[in-house]
């Protein structure tokens, strides 16, 4: 197995939200100290030089105010720092502007303005209105030097020249601080948008291996299913309508979309691993024979490559264990899936178990070609492979298994099989035995359901006929619908005692009909069940908003459909 392009992780919307915002507070912080000493020193000299305590005092009430901008970016949001700065600029401007006349050449200052806009407000019409305002209060202040509606403070010749070094000065450092934190903000962004376009190439990369090796992993099993039905509808007797099936047929078919499932449960669960939605569910089952059924199951697999799995269990292994059954089932069921993938036709596959220190101990053990030492560090990253490769790859079933290990405070490591060629994983997982619960078996009693009558609405025939077969099989009646309309008709005439009805029907969905059922007398008392092909925890936590009684996810087990109409019709 050969790897070398890993998914890169991409960094979180919070994380993200936070940086930006001690980025702008910098900025905010260090441009308003600049502007108070600026103004403290310019209004000390000023009034030095001509003795005008209408220059002193307004100066340190700025210098003063342009200090506070540092406790409103502590205490509140960033972007009202920037918006009083701007208008704390604004007012000096135009104070000084008006008091000092000519002499202050207010142009000096209006690059200034200009990338003071650009740095706080970010909106197009927001800066068009800014840069208006800006540009109209300098051309009152031009018209007030020509028109003298306000008089500005007399000057000698030796101040005026003195103070226009010091107006060309403070312009230059403001003008020169704002280009500066602006030419940076820009690079900042340049530099982030090529983080993100390199991220967005990897990750477009990485999902067109995985894609390649999703199609290739469900091709096979399909290739089963699809071969062994072609058989029989070509070699069928049309006239008789029916056909014999070899059991080792159906088993085949049976555990070909079996293998399916895992290809996209693997998908799915590292959705939720990366959305950090997963959790444990522990609970207590009969350990040995689980173990025991699953190898079981994939041995039928494993003989399509005349591969034999060997269990070898030890004597201390607890009976009965407390954990999460589900998590510790993929992480088996893709350790049986790779070793047999990868091991060499007509070997073995030796699953050994047992218990050391009140730790489970649990390794397969294949007999492939085994993996090279420097594969071994990226044999659980995901999405990998490499171009050329020609044996299959492991897609997402390790990554997944090891981060369920993890989770659940053990680990999965792979080492070199010592017997020869091949590769060992072993599971390290703390387990806790438990005395046999009361009830370690569900009795399913399909008699229980007997006479109930369920409305099954999908606008899809196949489903029609998969919910036909289960439901008559519990002897229960079913009526059929193709949309949410037809379905609330053949609801108001057959009265069912249960409804089934897919989430994503064309022009109105199943949870729009839901309100619709709810809404109506007669119907808002029978239970709803919504049924979607789709498991990601947004959807459930949809169909609960929604205030549906149940949901399925497709394809629906026979004992998952059980287990939800005995709760909702029969134990109600």
């Amino acid at each position: 197995m050969k790897m070398t392009t890993t998914l890169p992780r991409t960094t979180s919307q919070s994380a993200e939200a936070a940086e930006t915002t001690e980025r702008i507070i910098k900025i905010v912080n260090s441009l308003a100290i600049g502007a108070s000493m600026l103004a403290l020193v310019l209004g000390c000299l000023l009034y030095y030089m001509t003795g005008y305590k209408s220059i002193l005092y307004p100066a340190l009430v700025e210098s003063a105010c342009f200090l506070s901008i540092l406790l409103v970016t502590r205490y509140s949001r960033p972007e009202y720092g920037q918006q009083i700065m701007f208008l704390l600029h604004s007012v000096s401007i135009w104070y000084f502007g008006t008091l000092l006349g000519p002499a202050s050449q207010i142009y000096l200052f209006a690059p200034f303005l200009a990338f003071c806009v650009f740095l706080v407000f970010h909106r197009p019409l927001a800066q068009a209105i800014v840069l208006t305002t800006s540009a109209g209060m300098m051309l009152l202040i031009e018209l007030n030097y020509r028109r003298g509606i306000i008089p500005s403070l007399t000057l000698t010749k030796d101040t005026e020249a003195a103070l226009h070094w010091l107006v060309i000065t403070a312009a230059t450092f403001l003008n020169g601080t704002a280009l500066y934190y602006f030419t940076r903000e820009s690079r900042f962004q340049n530099r982030q948008l090529q983080l993100l376009v390199n991220q967005l190439d990897k990750t477009n990369q990485a999902m067109r291996i995985y894609v390649r090796e999703t199609t290739h992993e469900i091709r096979s099993p399909l290739n089963v299913v699809n071969s062994i039905l072609q058989n029989y509808i070509e070699t069928a007797d049309r006239g008789k309508r029916t056909v014999q099936v070899g059991i080792a047929h159906l088993e085949a078919v049976h555990f070909a979309c079996q293998d399916m499932q895992l290809v996209m449960s693997n998908a799915l669960g590292w959705s939720k691993i990366e959305a950090g939605k997963d959790e444990i569910n522990k609970s207590p089952f009969l350990f040995t024979d689980w173990i025991q059924q699953l190898c079981d199951t994939y041995e039928y697999l494993a003989k399509r490559r005349s591969v034999h799995i060997n269990i070898a269990f030890s004597d201390h292994l607890p009976e009965y264990i407390l954990a999460d059954k589900s998590k510790l089932r993929t992480i088996i069921v893709n350790l049986l899936s790779n070793a047999i993938k990868f091991t060499t036709f007509r070997s073995i596959i030796t699953v050994k178990a047992t218990t050391k220190n009140n730790l489970l101990l649990l390794s397969v053990t294949d007999q492939g070609a085994g993996i090279s030492a420097d594969k071994k560090e990226h044999i659980f990253d995901p999405y990998v492979s490499e171009q050329g490769q020609q044996t299959e790859s492991s897609g997402l079933g390790l990554p997944i298994a090891r981060h369920m290990a993890r989770m659940m405070g053990g680990d999965l490591t792979v080492t070199d099989n010592p017997d020869g060629g091949g590769s060992v994983f072993t599971l390290q997982l703390p387990v806790e035995s438990i005395a046999p619960p009361p009830s370690a078996r569900t009795v399913i009693d399909y008699s229980l359901l007997n006479g109930l009558k369920v409305l099954v609405v999908d606008d899809d025939h196949l489903n029609h006929l998969a919910f036909s077969l289960a439901l008559k099989r519990m002897g229960i009646e079913v009526i059929l619908a193709d949309s949410g309309p037809q379905g609330f008709s053949k609801a108001i005439m057959h009265q069912p005692d249960v409804i089934l009805m897919d989430m994503i029907m064309p022009h109105i969905s199943g949870i729009e009909m839901l309100a619709k059922f709810k809404a109506d007398r007669t119907l808002r008392q029978i239970p709803f069940i919504l049924v979607s092909g789709n498991c990601y925890s947004e959807v459930r936590e949809e169909v609960i908003a929604s205030g549906a009684d149940g949901f399925l996810s497709k394809p629906v087990n026979m004992e998952q459909l059980y287990n939800t109409l005995k709760e909702l019709v029969v134990m109600a």
